[in-house]
């Protein structure tokens, strides 16, 4: 019996079967593309390494060409960020409306055409929609799903004569657009440097045949950055291994998943299993002033109306000056995350802090996971008081009421 692969570029090779296509002149000219372009795989292996191991295994399941686990290549250069000038998006670049009708929720909060796991699913259920409209045939198929099946259709009543001398698909007789006629060829070809990378002058760096995610199931909305902390994971990363979460949490709404690397994966599921879920969300205190209005306090803090308005239990938007505003804090973009133990959960803050250029009350906040309010009480300052730089601020005792609860002052 046969052992398995130890990397997934085996894996791959291992299971290509779209190869008598791999002949057509065409690939031998997009081959010329790929040929000796080192720097070119180093950028997009890299970007495909957490997640490529995931696409292949939901392509095998199914028992599918493995050439389909090369279309993000093509696509999106394996990319889950990338956004086109037609607005799709993601590894496979679904378009909203397609997006949608395979099931992919597109939200202020969340958009899972970038979710690597959710929208591989739904391009593997287009792709084989697509298989069945056009004969079974991987070619027409791949050049539907790129171009859209109606000038797939409309290109193959214009062929009147199909001469097909090779056993070829009937996909290199068609009249389609140059981008098309283009695409499907570079699968073929980066297939073909795949199963032979040394001959095309390149390295393909290794990727394990492993699983390297694990999901946590979180039964609750949690701030990314507590996430991170929770997890001992700097936020960058978690948020480039769910690149579906648009905001600074997961949407309220509904149980949600996260992926991480296995031990933090492990970490943040026990740590969760033991945290009271009225803390995943972190907030500032914002005292309302003479008129502040809900729209301009969301644009402050980079939120919503809908979001503050949640947060704070109103129905409308009257708000009355001199009360207070929770505001979601969202991430802290410098933090880096300290070990976690014994269930502590902010960053330790120092006694003292010297005021920087372009500091103010709230970054400081949420630099340390305090509270703005109680900084202000701590230094005897008015609230939204202008810092200056060099100007020295007690931070320790307010750092012990940050950690009581989120709707405590």
């Amino acid at each position: 019996m046969p052992e398995d692969p130890t990397d997934v570029w085996e894996r791959l090779r291992n299971g290509f079967t779209l190869t008598v296509n791999y002949e057509h002149p065409s690939v031998a000219r997009q081959l010329k593309r790929y040929r000796q372009q080192q720097d070119y795989f180093d950028l997009v292996i890299d970007r495909a390494q957490p997640f490529l191991f995931e696409v292949i295994e939901q392509v095998e399941q199914r028992g599918l060409p493995l050439e389909l686990a090369l279309v993000p290549f093509v696509e999106s250069a394996f990319n889950p960020d990338a956004y086109s000038h037609r607005n799709a998006a993601g590894l496979w670049q679904f378009v909203s409306a397609t997006g949608r009708s395979y099931g992919l929720e597109q939200t202020w909060w969340i958009d899972e055409r970038r979710d690597p796991m959710k929208a591989t699913g739904a391009a593997l259920d287009y792709l084989e929609s697509l298989y069945d409209e056009f004969d079974q045939d991987w070619l027409l198929a791949l050049a539907a799903y790129n171009t859209g099946s109606g000038n797939v259709r409309r290109a193959l009543r214009k062929q009147k004569k199909i001469t097909n001398d090779h056993g070829y698909s009937r996909f290199w007789e068609l009249k389609l657009s140059g981008e098309t006629r283009d695409h499907i060829p570079r699968i073929l070809a980066l297939a073909l440097v795949v199963d032979n990378p040394k001959e095309h002058g390149v390295e393909l760096l290794p990727i394990a045949n492993k699983k390297y995610l694990y999901p946590v199931t979180l039964s609750a909305q949690i701030d990314l950055s507590l996430a991170a902390r929770l997890a001992d994971i700097d936020l960058n990363t978690l948020k480039s291994l769910n690149p579906q979460y648009r905001q600074w949490a997961t949407p309220p709404d509904d149980s949600r998943e996260l992926y991480l690397p296995e031990k933090e994966s492990a970490r943040l599921s026990k740590v969760l299993l033991t945290m009271d879920e009225s803390i995943l969300i972190t907030f500032d205190r914002y005292s309302i002033k003479s008129g502040d209005t809900l729209g301009a306090i969301a644009r402050k803090f980079g939120t919503r109306v809908d979001v503050l308005q949640r947060a704070n239990s109103l129905n409308g938007s009257r708000i009355i000056a001199g009360e207070s505003l929770l505001v979601p804090r969202g991430e802290v973009s410098d933090f880096s995350p300290p070990n976690i133990k014994n269930n502590d959960v902010s960053k330790i803050a120092p006694t003292s802090y010297t005021v920087r250029r372009g500091d103010n009350l709230w970054s400081i906040a949420r630099r340390y996971n305090l509270y703005s309010a109680d900084i202000v009480r701590l230094n005897n300052l008015s609230d939204g008081e202008v810092l200056q730089p060099g100007q020295r601020l007690l931070l320790r005792n307010a750092r012990e009421n940050a950690v009581s609860t989120t709707n405590s002052d």
